[in-house]
């Protein structure tokens, strides 16, 4: 599913001379692209007119869900999210194991909402991949595995706007250590997204989240970790200037942040954070990522292909993406590993519904890097099964 790459570990021997141009221009260039449109489109923020598929379909049942990447392979497993009638007490729960790797992905949580502030007992069992943890210049197959829990206390400030806290333990086992990290949890968290089935199409979703833990709170070491995530969306709806055409879709997404004796890395690289790399490549404690993307339906099937509906095909879309990101090794680093990588590319995304219900997303992204000259494509497969 996706394409070889040679030399996947040359980052080690770039050279300068192979850059073109300089990245952060282009970083710029993207911020002030999305600010346009959202501050001077007639239609920023507008829900559009079709049911948003969150609200009219219960999932208080088992669902199957379907993920994949080029680690963990095709990663099948079931999710399910119930409430009782008065939405007081909250479950959900996700679970699959990847098909290349055999690592478990599995997270599981209760929230009560009948007190204020509302209460979160939330358990994982989650591996990350990395594409060369000791920096050895070889594709090694480093995983941390991350398993614990934690009790949250949740603050809703208004509907779209609520702070976290909590405490968590987790127990960290990576390639050659095993390590208790525990501490407090303080989250600030908007989310004023606007969803047409799938996808979303305005608003913005904020999420800053800070851990700190010493040995007074069980763990094994101090550590710090800051990290934040934005993203943004807009739409403009052709149709409504042109008298023709479908709802374009720009998002923008800003990411990144800065640990400190914490060895759960951040990581960068594949289709989730720079396309045109090789999946998690870059790992370390400090990191910024950008993301600049465009959606557009280049055809609306809405049909289904048998009397029982099994697929009922919606929409094809067209995707074209500009990606961005740098990351250091230490926090305190001066040079990053990476440099300040670029990528950009586009694909496509058939989304469906099985039995009229379940959503389904299938489809492909080809990247490539134009600040390393000497990669090649790079083809990510997207599939989606589930909410």
């Amino acid at each position: 599913m996706v394409a070889d790459l040679d030399g996947c570990r040359e980052k080690t021997d770039k050279v300068q001379g192979s850059r073109s141009f300089d990245p952060h221009r282009l970083l710029l260039v993207m911020l002030a692209v999305f600010f346009l449109f959202f501050l001077v489109l007639p239609c920023r923020g507008e829900t559009y007119k079709e049911q948003d598929y969150h609200d009219s379909f219960s999932t208080d049942f088992f669902l199957p869900y379907l993920d994949y990447n080029e680690k963990d392979g095709i990663i099948p497993g079931v999710e399910w999210q119930g409430s009782n009638y008065t939405g007081d007490h909250v479950l959900s729960f996700r679970g699959g194991v990847g098909t290349e790797s055999g690592k478990e992905q599995l997270l599981a949580g209760y929230t009560y909402l009948g007190w204020y502030p509302a209460v979160g007992l939330n358990l994982f069992d989650k591996n990350t991949y990395y594409g060369d943890l000791k920096d050895t210049g070889y594709d090694e197959d480093d995983w941390r595995r991350e398993a614990g829990g934690s009790l949250t206390f949740s603050f809703p400030l208004d509907l779209y706007h609520r702070i976290v806290t909590g405490y968590e333990i987790s127990w960290v086992d990576l390639p050659d250590e095993w390590e208790r990290l525990n501490g407090l949890v303080l989250s600030l968290v908007r989310d004023t997204a606007d969803y047409y089935l799938m996808e979303i199409i305005s608003g913005s979703q904020v999420d800053l989240t800070a851990k700190y833990g010493n040995e007074y709170m069980g763990s094994e070491t101090t550590f710090q970790s800051y990290a934040g995530d934005v993203r943004l969306y807009t739409n403009l709806a052709l149709e409504k200037l042109f008298g023709a055409g479908q709802r374009l879709v720009p998002s923008l997404r800003v990411h990144g942040g800065v640990k400190k004796d914490d060895p759960r890395l951040f990581v960068l690289g594949g289709e989730n954070s720079l396309r045109g790399y090789d999946f998690n490549e870059f790992s370390g404690e400090k990191l910024w990522a950008a993301s600049l993307e465009l959606r557009y339906p280049f055809v609306v099937i809405d049909r289904t292909t048998t009397a029982w509906d099994l697929f009922y095909f919606h929409q094809l879309l067209a995707v074209a993406f500009v990606d961005s990101g740098q990351i250091w090794r230490e926090y305190n680093d001066s040079k990053s590993i990476s440099g300040a990588e670029v990528g950009v590319g586009g694909g496509v995304r058939l989304q469906m519904f099985l039995f009229d219900k379940i959503p389904f997303e299938v489809g492909f992204d080809v990247g490539q890097s134009v600040t390393d000259r000497d990669r090649n494509p790079k083809v990510y497969l997207v599939l989606r099964l589930g909410a």
